[in-house]
């Protein structure tokens, strides 16, 4: 049986009033984890730095050459910087130079572009030009021949009357020589004068 049942009311009536407040017991919950959290702020660079010491000692190096690899590291990393800004430099005048040689073989380029279109330019004219000269050449070439051949023609067929009339002067005159030399058989003709011969060329015909 519940001994609760035999203790009087007012008992139990107490001790319910003297119970805390399920609110009160919240506050104090809140205190004693703002309490620890400090508390692991407060005692957190205590353990980093004693974890700190404990990574130095693993690695058996004191604090002083430590500071003299990280002093030394500085100085490397200056000088790294150093070189590499000249670097920099280097890398941007070279830059600049192959820039500018870039305009300059732009410009040579576009120089060659226009000497062989001028060169193209004059090759079609000469060409035309050759073309034309040697058409005019063969026309002129055609005429004079065509001149010529009438020159030849005209200059046979005056030959042909001037032979006649001095064959027919020469028969005229040789053949009257003839009745006083009758071995006369021939003729010259000597700066434009008929000389009645003998065994010449020319033979008369009386």
């Amino acid at each position: 049986m519940d001994p609760d049942l035999h203790r009087p009311k007012h008992d139990k009536k107490e001790r319910i009033q003297i119970q805390p407040h399920h609110r009160h017991i919240s506050l104090l919950l809140i205190v004693i984890i703002f309490l620890i959290i400090l508390l692991l702020i407060m005692i957190k660079p205590a353990l980093l730095g004693y974890k700190v010491s404990s990574q130095f000692e693993e690695i058996e190096l004191e604090v002083a050459e430590f500071i003299k690899e990280l002093e030394l590291t500085k100085s490397n990393l200056i000088i790294t910087q150093t070189n590499l800004d000249s670097c920099k430099g280097i890398n941007q005048e070279y830059l600049e130079n192959l820039a500018e040689e870039r305009n300059i073989g732009f410009r040579c380029g576009q120089e060659k572009n226009e000497l062989e279109s001028k060169y193209r330019q004059l090759q079609s004219e000469y060409i035309f030009n050759i073309s034309q000269i040697k058409s005019e050449f063969e026309q002129k070439k055609n005429e004079i021949q065509i001149n010529l051949t009438q020159y030849q023609t005209r200059y046979n067929e005056l030959k042909t009357i001037h032979d006649e009339i001095v064959s027919n002067a020469a028969n005229n005159i040789c053949c009257k020589a003839k009745v006083d030399n009758k071995d006369i058989d021939s003729y010259i003709l000597l700066n434009g004068v008929i000389m009645c011969l003998v065994g010449e060329e020319n033979k008369i015909n009386c």
